[in-house]
């Protein structure tokens, strides 16, 4: 009797660990599924940042709210799956196309009647190996604050995307860039007052350079490398919105007819 105790306990304990192991499964599916933290599209896919191939992050996103879709490389790796059969042509031809970037620009909303469309884009610069606000980037977003108050705007969408120069490891960088991502983001809410809810970001790392650090290589010592790289290290800040048109102004008065001469 004593024999089948202990045996009935260890099947009870197993189970109960059987059932730990399907709810923390369960919690993981949901949360791959979850996409409130993303900006979505009307269809439903994850909006991606013109020009970077990146998922759009809201202020609210969390590394607890990472997708396959947006962020891979944030949750569990899965063991590989045996390699799949080639396609058949038919299946090929079925297949979504790949989307461009200019289509994945978030869909703009027509403007009301007596607005006109609105877009600024400002690029805030950091220092080497630091995620913290310079003078210069304050001073840069305090001019957006006063070009917003003009008219004033109302906006649709702040998209901000954290940058880093080349030097680094991709793992490094690409933390780095959110820090300066965030940071701006937190400058926007706190300080210019901007709705958290339309903001969305995301850190690129150094994958979008600047054109003209293209010249900049090893051959460098690391100061003149490090200088030279300087316009890389960037979070830029794209507003788009409405304003009211300007109020037309009035026609100048026609000088008054002169009497016609009497003789």
């Amino acid at each position: 009797m004593e024999h089948n105790e202990v045996i009935k306990n260890r099947i009870l304990s197993g189970l109960n660990l059987s059932a730990a192991a399907l709810m923390m499964t369960a919690g993981l599916a949901t949360a791959q599924v979850d996409r409130g933290a993303y900006l979505i599209t009307a269809t439903g896919e994850a909006v991606r940042a013109a020009g970077y191939g990146v998922c759009v992050r809201s202020a609210n996103w969390t590394p607890a709210q990472a997708t396959e879709q947006c962020d891979p490389d944030l949750l569990p790796r899965k063991a590989a799956a045996p390699a799949p059969r080639a396609a058949a042509p038919a299946a090929a031809a079925a297949a979504a196309p790949v989307m461009k970037p200019a289509e994945m620009k978030p869909e703009a909303k027509p403007a009301k009647p007596g607005t006109t469309p609105f877009s600024e884009r400002v690029d805030v610069p950091f220092e080497f190996a630091k995620a913290d606000l310079t003078a210069d980037g304050r001073s840069a977003l305090d001019q957006l604050f006063k070009e917003l108050k003009k008219g004033p705007v109302t906006m649709n969408v702040v998209i901000v995307t954290g940058h880093t120069d080349k030097i680094g490891s991709a793992a490094y960088n690409k933390k780095l860039s959110e820090a300066r991502a965030q940071v701006v983001r937190d400058y926007l809410v706190n300080t210019g007052g901007l709705d958290s809810k339309l903001i969305f970001w995301e850190g690129v790392g150094p994958r979008q350079p600047v054109n003209v650090t293209k010249f900049c290589d090893a051959k460098m010592n690391r100061k003149q490398l490090i200088d030279c790289l300087a316009p890389n290290r960037r979070t830029t800040v794209e507003v788009t919105g409405t304003r009211p048109k300007p109020a037309p102004k009035p026609a100048a008065a026609k000088p008054a007819a002169k009497p016609a001469a009497t003789m």
